[in-house]
């Protein structure tokens, strides 16, 4: 049975004077490989909508309509992101407070209270409730959970067509046996969480996305300044949706590249603006 939570958490901070309470939870703690996204959702005071509901006791097609429903209907939602590279960095755990820190910035407006999924923020200004399987009982967290599996979910398969072989908007990274049988046979990529037990034992050379290659051949064909904005406009574009680790690798490509051909008046030509 779906656990539906209620609203009373909010009605009760609300009730000693805080107004603008944020729900905040995350996706993606577990899987091998993918970034952990959080999100932070505050609805208007009073506010009421049925349905809520743990993101992880909901339909794929629920949750998307949620969703929606939530982004029409809330003061303001943030999405926060840590990759897989600051997973591996930092540890699960701090990247998940990272994650949701970015999440409470993204906020078009600041709340003045905080109910999270058992998260303690210590870097929160406002007072913060850590609620145990708060997804399960406070809306505005539950909420939160919607946004952050959805948001996740929809990275997972936008990396899917980037890399080809891997499954990864079936499984969204988590450990299934069609995602370790495509580990053992291609080996982890730059999505992949290197300090997780059932990756870090791999020590193959990372597979790269299918527009981390283009990419990277399209710097190499720079022959002049045209082709320079172009590849420039073309990294711009792509840089955000790309793993952490393949935009280090093309930034130093890049400026090996404009090292290489900027020689004397088009050096110019090849400085980031």
């Amino acid at each position: 049975m779906i656990a539906r939570p209620s609203w009373r958490y909010e009605q009760k901070v609300q009730r000693t004077g805080y107004r603008l309470v944020a729900g905040i939870d995350e996706a993606g703690r577990g899987p091998l490989a993918g970034p952990v996204v959080a999100a932070a959702v505050v609805f208007p005071p009073g506010f009421r909508m049925d349905g809520l509901a743990d993101s992880k006791q909901l339909q794929p097609d629920v949750r998307r309509a949620l969703d929606a429903l939530i982004r029409q209907n809330a003061l303001a939602v943030g999405v926060g992101i840590a990759s897989a590279e600051e997973i591996d960095r930092l540890n699960i755990l701090a990247a998940t407070h990272l994650a949701a820190q970015r999440a409470v910035e993204n906020l078009k407006i600041r709340p003045d209270y905080l109910i999270t999924d058992c998260l303690r923020l210590d870097w929160a200004e406002v007072p913060v409730e850590p609620l145990v399987r708060g997804d399960q009982k406070c809306a505005s967290v539950a909420a939160a959970s919607v946004v952050a599996k959805v948001a996740r979910d929809r990275l997972m398969c936008d990396y899917d067509s980037d890399f080809p072989g891997y499954g990864f908007a079936d499984h969204k990274g988590y450990a299934t046996a069609t995602h370790v049988k495509a580990l053992r046979t291609l080996g982890p990529t730059t999505l992949h969480r290197l300090s997780f037990r059932g990756v870090s034992w791999f020590e193959t050379e990372l597979r790269r996305s299918q527009t981390f290659i283009r990419l990277a051949e399209a710097i190499a064909g720079i022959e002049d300044a045209a082709a320079a904005r172009a590849v420039q406009h073309a990294l711009d574009e792509a840089m955000p949706r790309l793993p952490e680790r393949e935009n280090g690798e093309l930034r130093r490509l890049f400026a090996a590249r404009m090292a290489a051909c900027a020689t004397g008046g088009t050096a110019a030509v090849f400085r980031r603006k």
